[in-house]
Order: structure tokens, then sequence, then C-alpha cells
């Protein structure tokens, strides 16, 4: 299968979204071809059957696949190196998430306008924290996980390289960012801030608030990665992006146990500090892998 445009749709346990997100998709590519993949990611909510019927009421060809392994990491992973289509521009978006009707155009001229981009970003349309964002990624820009754009050459070249995220890593799209920004060579190519260009027009929005479970979910997840960053870290310098471990929690549990001063405090940062006690390394072999459930042409 090939398209100019592909996208991939992210989701653990967002039944409820994910008819919106993939009928703004559709509304949002418009005339243009658009290959869609969703990937569900440790799913136990119903989502295969909502995401089979949103994509046919979409009209858009595309498939459904699911991932026992509930990481986001890993499935971007399966995405980049198993399921994507030859594509001119890959778009990665979170299952929770309502796109701008503009949105992947404004996105696919943003990297036509920016030929040393390797990566378009959008910004939130709405919230508490999106005018903060948005801010941020002028000053500094970086990949926010609801909504991005891959050229289709910096993903074939980085699939050339075999470079894929670690498993169970918190907030992969940021080290795909770093990818981007270090133009896949993190001790040669140096860090250039034009390699990532910001779209301020393209825009996403979250249609419901999130629940309490989610919230504390969020936290968690957030403490996880306030651990593992600092060991991937060092993973990466001065090594480069080619000795990233396979797996993140194995790889923090073995930079803390170096050290064990980098025990996060329970007083200070009580999140991390649960996160360190639940933290384990991850599946392999077939719990990673996705397999096929609707397919449409």
């Amino acid at each position: 299968m090939s398209a100019p445009w592909s996208a991939a749709i992210f989701a653990r346990d967002e039944a409820p979204s994910l008819r919106a997100c993939l009928l703004a998709l559709a509304r949002a590519a418009g005339d243009q071809a658009l290959h869609v993949t969703v990937l569900l990611n440790g799913s136990r909510d119903g989502s295969a059957a909502q995401a089979v019927a949103a994509l046919r009421e979409s009209g858009l060809p595309g498939a459904v696949h699911a991932i026992a392994h509930a990481d986001k990491s890993n499935a971007i992973n399966q995405y980049l190196h198993r399921l994507h289509p030859n594509a001119e521009t890959c778009f990665c978006l979170d299952g929770y998430v309502a796109i701008a009707p503009d949105a992947l155009r404004l996105l696919a001229d943003c990297l036509a306008q920016h030929p040393a981009a390797n990566a378009a970003a959008a910004v939130p349309r709405e919230g508490r924290s999106a005018a903060g964002l948005r801010a941020a990624m002028r000053e500094a820009p970086g990949l926010h996980g609801s909504l991005f754009a891959l050229r289709g050459d910096f993903v074939a070249r980085l699939v050339a390289l075999g470079l894929r995220l670690p498993v169970g890593f918190y907030r992969g799209d940021g080290l795909l960012g770093s990818f981007a920004l270090h133009d896949l060579d993190a001790t040669a190519g140096g860090w250039d801030g034009r390699r990532i260009a910001v779209a301020p027009g393209a825009s996403w929005s979250v249609p419901r608030r999130q629940g309490l479970l989610r919230q504390w979910r969020r936290r968690m997840q957030q403490g996880r990665g306030r651990l593992q960053w600092p060991a991937i870290r060092a993973a990466i310098y001065p090594g480069g992006f080619a000795a990233l471990p396979a797996d993140a929690d194995r790889a923090t549990l073995a930079w803390i146990a170096a050290d064990p001063g980098r025990r996060p405090s329970p007083l200070r940062d009580p999140f991390a500090a649960l996160a360190l006690a639940r933290m384990k390394p991850g599946p392999t072999g077939a719990a990673l892998l996705p397999a096929l459930f609707y397919e449409a042409r």
C-alpha cells in the first residue's frame, strides 16, 4: 500500500474518542490520499470494535492493529519499522484528540516551506496549559505526541539505521524529536532547532475531560519518565542513538543500582518513588508485535 500521506493513531483504552478522532482525520485529509494505521496498545475497553466502525464510517483506507503490551514507544516502533506505507509525509496522533480541519495540510505545507526540517509540530488549540505549551514550542522546538508530522525520507533513513525507541520509554515522541533535531546522529549531527518546524496554525484539541484514574496514571508515568530520562541520556552520550537500550525500565534499574543515591525521595518526588517501586523490565517477543484486527483497502 502506498499513499502520499500516512497517519498513525496510537491509543490505549480510548474507545469513547476514536470515532471523533478518525472522522476529524478524514475531514482533514479532504481529497488527499491518506492511509490510516490504528495501533491499539494494551486496550481492554472494546477499542478495536470502535476503531473498525469508525474506520468504515470515515471511508479511509487503513488497518486496525492490536498490540498486547500497553506501551506507546513500542507502538511507534512497530508503525515505523513494520506497518507504515511508503509515504511522503507520516502523521502521528493520539487517539483521544480531534485535529483541526486544516491541520494535516498546514503540517505538510510547513515541511515543504522548511526543507531543513525532518518533522513538523502542531500546537494545542485550547486547554489550561495550551498557551504555555505553544510558547515553549516556539522557544524550543520539539514533538508533542498529540499531533506531529515526519518527513517520509527521514523515516526511511531512521528505519535503514535500525533506530528504535526503548520499549517502555515514557514520552517516546520526545526522543523521536531528538532524533529529528540531531538528524539521527547525536554525536556528530549537532542539535539544530530548524530540523523541527512548528506550524502554529495546525492544531488539535481534547474533546473530553480526563478522569481521576487517567490523571493518576499520567502522574505515575511522568514520575517514571523523570527517572528514565537521565538513564537514557547516559546511554546516548557518548554512545549515540545506536547505544540506546532495548528496554527503558531495565536500563533505568541498572542506572540506579550503579548509584543508589539516584533513588528518588518519597517526600520530594512521591510519584517517581512509586513508579520505581513498580518498575520492571518489559516483555519481549509476541507481546510487542502487532496483530492485524481489520483492514480496509
